[in-house]
């Protein structure tokens, strides 16, 4: 029986976060849990241990954004496991809409920190600790904004091109050990964070939440917002073997919004 795999997420106390981490969780492999929460933290491993009660969890509540931090996730995974096969990095905050001359200097760096600085900070200090040979692989989730600029989301359309294009530098640095760098590109998905963005939206139209839902779903060719769980899918098949050759892509799981 071959060793477990470690397998750290970021933002693992988020929706798409847990659905990540659970289906780690029913392959087996240990997980290292990653959320600047505590309190989220701790309800992603309750779930996952009444799901699998032997499943091997190490919780690190850290800021993605902050290099002293992450060095300490690093020493702390380094102490609990010696390693970490894969890097799933899922960490991320949305923008409050403005014009580009409205945007606030705080709320620029704050979006860009956590998006990008925070998987340039995961890659650059737990890279070292993947090994080398193909079994090893790392996935970012970008967004579709990430393809293209979109009016009054300029920061958070940069970050997340910043993402796309970090994850294929990855992959071209790492392609020679054998480590994989792919990034997800997910469209509107349904998770408490999207339909918090629907309701302020809602709020300052003065309109209700069900009919901020349907406009905005009524753009999506596919019709819904998507389940975390098809974020999950993109994410388990990019660090699986059956996805052994493919690095610096970018996978898009976004309902038909966007076609490239």
């Amino acid at each position: 029986m071959s060793e477990s795999r470690v397998v750290l997420v970021t933002g693992a106390g988020g929706g798409m976060g847990r659905e990540v981490a659970a289906r780690y969780a029913a392959l087996g492999d240990r997980l290292v849990l990653v959320d600047l929460a505590q309190e989220g933290l701790d309800r992603a491993a309750a779930a996952l241990r009444s799901e699998w009660p032997s499943v091997e969890l190490l919780l690190i509540p850290a800021d993605v954004s902050q290099p002293e931090s992450v060095r300490r996730v690093a020493a702390q995974v380094e102490a609990w496991a010696g390693r970490v096969d894969v890097l799933a990095l899922l960490a991320g905050v949305l923008q409050q809409a403005n014009k580009v001359t409205e945007i606030d200097l705080d709320e620029w760096d704050r979006v860009n920190n956590v998006n990008v600085r925070g998987v340039f900070l995961m890659a650059k200090h737990l890279v070292p600790l993947m090994p080398k040979g193909g079994s090893s692989s790392i996935a970012t989730i970008a967004s579709w904004y990430g393809h293209s600029g979109h009016g009054f989301f300029a920061a958070y359309c940069a970050s997340k091109a910043g993402v796309i294009s970090l994850t294929q530098s990855l992959a071209d640095e790492l392609a020679e050990d054998g480590i994989r760098a792919n990034t997800v590109c997910p469209g509107n998905i349904d998770t408490q964070m999207h339909r918090d963005a629907l309701a302020a939206e809602a709020k300052e139209r003065g309109i209700t939440f069900e009919e901020m839902k349907d406009i905005e779903w009524s753009k999506i060719p596919l019709g819904i917002a998507g389940p975390p769980g098809s974020i999950a899918d993109a994410v388990e098949f990019l660090t699986s073997d059956k996805a052994s050759y493919i690095t610096g892509a970018s996978i898009d799981v976004n309902g038909g919004v966007l076609f490239h």
